[in-house]
């Protein structure tokens, strides 16, 4: 049985091979030849110029990100307790059990909890796997040593990671992560700043979706902090 829909997509590709019979062959070999050509080439990327570190902070703060840059290993603990005292929050967060998290010597009076996070956590902190310059976005990955649950449940998220973890463009991002990434990860989680929304009367809500502070703290060794 012909249905109206097998006469349409007829209709559709009659109308196709009408078109087509227009174009000449010296047409054709020319839309051949660019199309060759796009298909060998790299996908197009918008340009970054400057410093990795500076186009991404552009691009994070635009969005309502904040950021702390240290220049040791060591002062990434008062680092967090900056961003915590100037937002009146406690010593108290949630975080994962990767490599990276266990080698920073935490202050024994602060109260840290390695488990998923919950509605009642008040502030997680994670690495990540890199930072984009070109759009402000944090690459990381959840895995059994880091929830997901980290990332979005907790209403300030603090993210730490080194200076050379930043890359140029999204498909570096991609790249990347294929490399890094186990078969033990559970998923790739791209964050842009804060959870916010305009749904409701076109004001902006911070903290709808997600957490409603997003703080990027790195460690560029080669120089001072800014």
């Amino acid at each position: 049985m012909v249905t109206s829909s097998d006469t349409a997509k007829s209709q559709v590709l009659s109308d196709i091979r009408s078109a087509l019979a227009h174009f000449s062959d010296s047409e054709r070999a020319e839309f051949n030849r660019r199309y060759d050509e796009i298909c060998a080439s790299e996908n197009p990327r918008p340009v970054v110029d400057g410093a990795l570190i500076d186009c991404f902070i552009d691009k994070h703060t635009a969005v309502h990100g904040t950021y702390k840059i240290v220049s040791k290993h060591s002062q990434i603990p008062a680092a967090v307790n900056d961003f915590l005292s100037a937002n009146d929050l406690l010593t108290e967060m949630v975080m994962g059990n990767t490599d990276f998290l266990q080698t920073i010597d935490w202050p024994d009076d602060w109260k840290i909890e390695r488990r998923t996070a919950c509605k009642s956590d008040v502030t997680s902190v994670t690495d990540a796997i890199c930072a984009i310059a070109e759009t402000g976005t944090i690459l990381i990955a959840s895995s059994p040593k880091v929830s997901a649950t980290h990332f979005y449940l907790p209403e300030n998220h603090v993210v730490i990671m080194d200076i050379g973890q930043l890359v140029r463009h999204l498909d570096d991002a991609m790249h990347l992560a294929s490399q890094q990434v186990s078969g033990h990860s559970r998923g790739i989680h791209m964050i842009t700043g804060p959870s916010k929304t305009a749904d409701v009367e076109q004001t902006i809500q911070y903290g709808a979706h997600g957490p409603r502070r997003l703080h990027a703290i790195f460690v560029d060794s080669s120089t001072s902090a800014r």
